[in-house]
C-alpha cells in the first residue's frame, strides 16, 4: 500500500501541528494558516508503506500520531532500518523541493496520522515567504550533517 492508498481527512488540526514541527516552528500564525491552507492528513494502517524507495517523491509527510519506520531496501534480503520517528517529525522534505527518488522507504510501525504537502503548492507558497525557504535550508542541511556523522560511525 502506497501513500494514495491512506485515508484522507480534513485538516482542523493541522495547524497547531504544524506549530510544533521543528522546519516550521516560529513562524507567524498567519504563515502557519497559509501552510495549513494546502496541507492534507491521511491514516496509514500498521505495516502500510507510505514512501517508496526509488520512487520519484513528490512532497513531505509529517508525523501527527502514531511511529513510522525508516527502511532502506525495504524488499532486500538485509533491509536496515535507519530511524523510527513519532510524532512532529518530518520526512520526505527533500522532495519538496525538486523530484528526486525516495533514499528509503518509510513504513507505518502503528496505526498512523500524517499530515502531507505537495511540492507544486509548498513551490509556489516558498515564492511568498521566504522566511520559510531559508528555515527549510537549514533544516536539510541538519539532516545532512546528521546523515554524515551517522555515516562515519
Amino acid at each position: 500500500m502506497t501513500a494514495d492508498a491512506g485515508k484522507d481527512e480534513t485538516t482542523d488540526a493541522a495547524g497547531s501541528a504544524l506549530a510544533r514541527v521543528p522546519l516550521f516552528a516560529g513562524l507567524d500564525q498567519t504563515s502557519i494558516a497559509a501552510l495549513e491552507a494546502f496541507a492534507f492528513q491521511r491514516t496509514f494502517a500498521p505495516g502500510a508503506i507510505i514512501v517508496e524507495e526509488g520512487h520519484t517523491g513528490n512532497g513531505l509527510f509529517v508525523v501527527l500520531d502514531g511511529q513510522v519506520e525508516v527502511i532502506k531496501g525495504i524488499g532486500s534480503d538485509r533491509p536496515q532500518l535507519l530511524a523510527t520517528l513519532g510524532p512532529g517529525e518530518p520526512f520526505g522534505e527533500i522532495a519538496l523541493l525538486g523530484e528526486w527518488k525516495r533514499s528509503a522507504s518509510v513504513r507505518a510501525a502503528t496505526e498512523t496520522r500524517c499530515l502531507g504537502m505537495d511540492r507544486w503548492v509548498f513551490l509556489a507558497h516558498l515564492r511568498r515567504e521566504p522566511e520559510l525557504a531559508l528555515r527549510v535550508i537549514q533544516f536539510l542541511a541538519q539532516r545532512l550533517v546528521e546523515t554524515d556523522e551517522r555515516l562515519r560511525r
